[in-house]
């Protein structure tokens, strides 16, 4: 038998548990849960096929719970029971296992699984699309400020860092739970800045591009960002409206988590 419990912090949250479950303890490497667990760590294949992937911290826990995400499973430290909110699963391991688990060296205590977010369409006026974007720390962290700063969606074209691997996940301190994730192709994208009156804009190091600052960067609009070494290809160079480049003094280039930043900041700063 199944029944529905309520989160008390978060009543949009529900989980069936089954009626006289009773929480267990796992101690060993080989429990097929451990197992799944560093699969979802470790082969974004695997996370694709079983739809979930790995978060861990008290403060991640809280912000999967408030954004209506849907927590599988959480596993922690006796020490940490005190910070999983009443109705979620649960389940005590070693501190052994919680290094396994967890993909860092300094482990927060507490891990738990998350199923992905559901597909949601794009809406609004406000894009930063990524290309070929491949550190993870920089797509975790314009994730976080795409979502500080009001940005509608985070669109993926080519072949950037998974957005559901650990590093990247945990770069995003929660955005990723609200912020609305699309992966299409240039011509997509083009597509569907063409039917919504959006201007497509390219970041690009080009002496024929408008400086960022002086020319306005308003909404409705989309910024591509390029790969860290290479920038955008030729053809994403070629499908947009208008090219931008950021004046700079010294340095030639900026990292693609700062220059998004950058972008973003012009396409809303009028509106903070």
């Amino acid at each position: 038998m199944f029944v529905t419990i309520w989160c008390k912090n978060c009543p949009k949250y529900h989980q069936n548990v089954s009626v006289g479950e009773k929480m267990t303890h796992i101690s060993s490497r080989k429990n097929s849960e451990i197992q799944r667990l560093r699969r979802l760590l470790d082969e974004p294949g695997f996370r694709r096929r079983e739809q979930a992937f790995v978060c861990q911290g008290s403060v991640m826990l809280a912000e999967a719970l408030a954004s209506g995400m849907e927590v599988e499973r959480v596993y922690c430290l006796e020490s940490k029971l005190h910070e999983v909110p009443a109705g979620v699963a649960c389940v005590t391991v070693t501190p052994e296992i919680i290094e396994v688990i967890s993909g860092v060296e300094s482990a927060s205590g507490l891990v738990f699984t998350c199923r992905m977010p559901a597909k949601r369409a794009l809406v609004g006026s406000r894009f930063i699309a990524l290309e070929d974007v491949r550190d993870p720390g920089n797509v975790g962290t314009i994730i976080r400020t795409a979502d500080a700063l009001g940005i509608d969606g985070v669109i993926m074209l080519g072949s950037c860092a998974d957005c559901f691997a650990p590093k990247v996940v945990r770069s995003t301190m929660g955005s990723l739970f609200r912020l609305p994730l699309h992966f299409c192709t240039t011509d997509e994208l083009r597509e569907f800045c063409t039917q919504n009156g959006i201007m497509l804009a390219a970041a690009e190091l080009s002496d024929d591009a408008c400086r960022l600052g002086q020319t306005p960067l308003t909404s409705p609009c989309c910024v591509m960002i390029g790969n860290e070494a290479r920038g955008l290809s030729d053809a994403a160079v070629k499908s947009a409206d208008r090219s931008y480049i950021i004046p700079m003094h010294g340095a030639e280039s900026l990292n693609a988590a700062v220059a998004a930043s950058l972008f973003m900041w012009e396409m809303t700063r009028e509106t903070l």
